[in-house]
């Protein structure tokens, strides 16, 4: 089978080269951070909420997308408790409600209910509950290495300046440019934005086995990490801020607003022994994702924002099939 590099060992990068090494092609994995190193600023995979659930997105691929990533980890989570995926009840909260903004995913996520008025909390006036999947990318990561080691993938620690040298020194007949924030300067993209995040990681709380989500007004996130026994708190979303430090006023006010949707859950939390501080940028583009065939032997699949996990599978068998398009052209020339 034809060679395909992957550049870059994101979610998007390693679900793209499962999906290829299912399919039978020679894979390379091709990146400067590898599964189990430490989160840095610009590589966002690790320290992610990871939680596959649905974005409300009105376009027809990203909704495919979804549903399909949705499929992948629910078998997953039921089939290999190792992998770091977990079925979980996940509660959204909203401050308006428009019934056409869930009527494509209500039938893919199971138990969906709409919370009565007496579980809402103060000030919030609409709220669903489904069963979902998250993942805890510190053991999910490697997870998938090894499994796409066993698959015979190889991969070389790399830092890219060029994708055409990077296409020589591997020998591949296909690239996969899944580099994120990598591809403003590699692809001269001056779309690519970063978007910070700023989250907490709260220690010793073994006990909390549920999500809580609001994504409209006041973005806020609760989420145990399988595995830790903690719970990861945010968030924020911010673009044109670059600051690498964690703003310790932030801090107050995520865990205000974990606590409102909480019901003061996390009332005795102490900001300053009892947490650590997360920031991170997420792979933001202009415009959108860039999920495109350039050339004869370039794929590039990049921007995603804060959907990685949240399409990684479906992105991934959507580059797959880029893949096989080019390669059975190259084979007919």
């Amino acid at each position: 089978m034809p060679k395909v590099c992957v550049l870059g060992s994101g979610i998007i990068g390693l679900a793209s080269a499962e999906c290829l090494a299912n399919a039978g092609f020679d894979v390379v994995v091709v990146a400067r951070d590898l599964p189990g190193d430490a989160g840095g600023l610009s590589w966002a995979s690790p320290s992610a909420g990871a939680v596959i659930y649905p974005t409300h997105s009105p376009e027809a691929e990203s909704q495919t997308f979804e549903k399909e990533t949705f499929q992948h980890f629910w078998a997953l989570a039921h089939q290999d408790p190792t992998s770091g995926a977990q079925v979980l009840p996940v509660t959204e909260f909203f401050q308006e409600y428009h019934e056409d903004m869930q009527a494509w995913y209500m039938k893919v996520n199971p138990h969906y209910r709409h919370l009565r008025a007496d579980e809402l909390p103060h000030g919030v006036k609409v709220g669903v509950t489904v069963t979902t999947i998250a993942v805890n990318p510190i053991i999910y990561l490697p997870y998938l290495q090894r499994k796409l080691e066993e698959q015979g993938a190889t991969f070389v620690r790399f830092e890219a300046h060029s994708l055409e040298h990077v296409l020589r020194m591997t020998g591949a007949d296909v690239l996969v440019n899944a580099t994120g924030l990598g591809a403003k300067k590699l692809c001269n993209d001056d779309a690519v934005v970063p978007i910070r995040g700023q989250a907490m990681f709260l220690r010793n709380r073994p006990g909390w086995n549920q999500i809580l989500l609001r994504q409209d007004a006041g973005y806020t996130y609760v989420i145990p990490r399988l595995g830790s026994g903690g719970v990861l708190f945010g968030g924020i979303r911010q673009e044109g801020n670059e600051g690498e430090a964690a703003d310790p006023a932030l801090r107050k006010d995520i865990l205000e607003r974990v606590n409102h949707l909480s019901r003061d859950a996390f009332a005795d939390v102490n900001l300053e022994t009892d947490v650590e501080d997360m920031v991170g940028f997420r792979p933001g583009r202009k415009g959108g994702y860039r999920l495109e065939i350039e050339g004869s032997n370039l794929i590039h699949a990049y921007g995603f924002d804060g959907v990685g996990y949240v399409c990684s599978f479906g992105a991934g068998r959507r580059v797959t099939e880029m893949v096989k398009q080019l390669t059975d052209l190259r084979s007919k020339l």
